[in-house]
């Protein structure tokens, strides 16, 4: 059945009652998000007018865990995605159509280097660390994921955490994001194009330049479709609607849509029941605020202790001045400080006990380690200790992992395509491949060597210790290529330099015949060695058991 015609104005009203909703449920958490603006946030930005883009510095009286918040992003981004290192590897969901069929691995190669290659022409790196920071600090981070179409170019906004509203479906799962924020009436013309704007819009873009930096304010409404709301045609048919308002104006500026979500959501700590998380400045928060209080305090006794207070007598009112001399006849009239009395309750070791808390909450001695250890152990503790202390971070980094994985695969879409990644060969046409990301960056691989591939490590040993006890019988148990495979995936080896199966097979049979060949010269050069040796015993009667009569058995059964 085919559904009425709604206004324009009806669908404008609505959702707008929908980001209203959104609002609401989002200032719900405000004041914590506040508290991290006031105490941790480099900077402090308007959470309600989006046209107030100056940002303003917050009076604090110690930096500490900002800093602490920027070595945990600077170690997430360097441990996980920087353009420095292989921090990712395509493969697919079963093993044998990596190593069963011809041509695979070439090709997950060749798209590996064409994902880096354009990850590098984008601002993804630029982009990654905002979304990483906004979870660290706020419990979430955003990302889109979308192209310049006449460049031909991926693009990623990390948005502002102050500009977007969430809301997720019945499994708790991200699928509609409301982003509030300001475009000057130039870019707007130039995005949405001059007739998408309203009359008096166009007249004030048409007048002078002075209008041309007027600012309006926008919302833009990315949702999953209903089903009746399939029937449209283009791109307002596709699975997720994408609708941008002109807020002041009430009206529709442009409407689209998107095969797929096309935004990475990083949550830190999911909580149930809300689309916002939990962060390290939010667990951390009570901690810093006394933080914060015991630095003032000292700052003040600080000030007290270096610029006192002094009693004067009455008599030298108004004469006492800086490098003035004062001349006096009585000796006990003379300026003192006062002996406030003042003592700093707090001790170092109480100071240094509640700022070690802040510094676990975001992992600082984690992201040290190699720093602070170099030289101290051997590569062997340093990976003991790295991944000790990242199975703490482990849930941490299947959620990020997740959104990493949503940012390659919308990216891998999009550049397929626009034709920039090949397509599979023929032997992978209808075997229901499916592509699998692996993560390479050593926070993921500190997590892998420690469990799998020191795992793989021991077993090699028991199976050693076993194979000298219980003989060689014992080593038929296990699939030595799987374990190669297997422990040289988990140490980031490149596929491309893993033999395939068919290759592997041909090398082995092409050894066995050359060393087959190998030993039959060997065995024909021995006979020739016995016969020359016995040359003298040519015209003596042949012995049962010797050389020449095995030769002499051999040619009349060859004969016959």
């Amino acid at each position: 059945m085919r559904r009425e015609s709604v206004s324009e104005k009806d669908r404008v009203n609505k959702l707008k009652r929908q980001f209203d909703i959104l609002k609401a449920e989002r200032d719900k958490r405000l004041s914590d998000w506040k508290d991290i603006q006031k105490y941790v946030a480099p900077s402090v930005l308007n959470w309600d007018n989006p046209q107030d883009k100056i940002p303003k510095r917050s009076k604090r009286f110690t930096t500490r865990p900002t800093q602490f918040a920027k070595i945990m992003r600077t170690g997430i981004v360097g441990y996980s995605v920087s353009p420095n290192i292989v921090w990712h590897k395509l493969t697919f969901e079963d093993q044998h159509h990596v190593d069963g069929i011809y041509g695979g691995k070439d090709w997950l190669e060749n798209v590996e280097r064409i994902l880096y290659a354009e990850f590098s022409r984008s601002n993804l790196y630029q982009q990654v660390g905002i979304m990483i920071n906004n979870a660290i600090l706020y419990g979430d981070g955003v990302m889109m994921i979308d192209e310049i179409v006449g460049d031909n170019k991926l693009r990623f906004t990390a948005l502002k955490k102050q500009e977007y509203f969430l809301d997720t479906d019945e499994y708790d799962e991200v699928d509609t994001i409301f982003r509030r924020y300001t475009m000057s009436l130039k870019k707007a013309a130039k995005f949405f194009g001059e007739d998408n704007l309203s009359d008096t819009q166009k007249d004030e873009l048409n007048r002078d330049n002075s209008n041309l930096d007027k600012e309006i304010t926008i919302i833009h409404a990315v949702f999953k479709r209903e089903d009746d709301d399939k029937e449209s045609s283009g791109d307002k048919s596709m699975p997720y609607a994408s609708i941008y308002i002109d807020e002041g104006e009430d009206r529709i500026l442009m409407e689209s849509g998107y095969s797929e979500f096309p935004f990475a959501v990083f949550i830190w700590e999911p909580v149930s029941g809300t689309p916002y998380g939990e962060s390290p400045a939010i667990h951390a928060i009570d901690d810093i605020r006394i933080l914060n209080k015991i630095d003032e305090q000292k700052l003040k006794v600080a000030q007290m202790a270096g610029s006192p207070a002094y009693n004067v007598p009455e008599s030298f009112r108004g004469s006492v001045v800086p490098n003035g001399f004062n001349y006096y006849k009585k000796p006990d009239e003379i300026v003192k400080p006062i002996n406030s009395g003042i003592n700093f309750p707090i001790t170092l070791e109480i100071y240094h006990d509640i700022e070690d808390r802040v510094k676990d909450w975001f992992f600082v001695d984690f992201f040290l380690a190699l720093q602070r250890n170099q030289g101290k152990m051997t590569a062997t503790e340093v990976m003991e200790m790295q991944g000790e202390k990242a199975a703490v971070l482990s849930d941490v980094v299947v959620i990020l992992n997740s959104s990493l994985q949503k940012i390659i695969q919308r990216s891998f879409n999009l550049l397929f395509k626009q034709r920039k990644i090949p397509k599979p060969p023929e032997s992978l046409s209808h075997t229901g491949a499916q592509l699998k990301v692996n993560f390479m960056g050593p926070l993921a691989q500190a997590q892998r060597k420690y469990h799998e591939s020191a795992g793989i490590q021991q077993a090699v040993n028991l199976i050693g210790a076993i194979a000298q006890i219980a003989g060689p019988e014992t080593l038929d148990v296990v699939d030595f290529d799987a374990t190669m495979k297997r422990g040289l995936e988990g140490l980031g080896f490149p596929q491309e330099a893993i033999r395939e199966d068919k290759d592997i097979e041909t090398l082995r049979k092409e050894r066995a015949e050359q060393q087959a060949r190998q030993q039959q010269l060997a065995a024909a050069m021995e006979t020739q060695k016995q016969i020359m040796g016995n040359a003298n015993k040519l015209n003596e009667p042949v012995h049962p058991g010797s050389t020449l009569a095995e030769l002499n058995n051999q040619m009349a059964g060859g004969m016959q």
